[in-house]
């Protein structure tokens, strides 16, 4: 039976996405206080922004199908 439930491995890996890339961007954040290091922080801050974004949107991509959110007793299939 379709159930209209996210995909719920896929919002914990975002999740898991989420805060590795966190902690990792503001690792570098922290440890060089230079032009590189903030370089590096930022770009692993977006690239995890974007793939967190994606991983979600994977996730409700099951909404998408407005032709099974309501089952009408009378629909006959054929």
């Amino acid at each position: 039976m379709f159930k209209l439930r996210p995909y719920r491995g896929l919002l914990v890996a975002s999740v898991f996405v989420l805060v590795i890339g966190g902690l990792l961007s503001a690792y570098f954040f922290v440890e060089d206080a230079y032009c590189t290091g903030c370089r590096r922080g930022l770009f692993i801050l977006i690239i995890t922004l974007i793939i967190f974004v994606l991983l979600v949107v994977v996730a409700f991509s099951r909404y998408g199908f407005r032709h099974l959110w309501h089952h009408r007793p009378g629909y006959k299939r054929g």
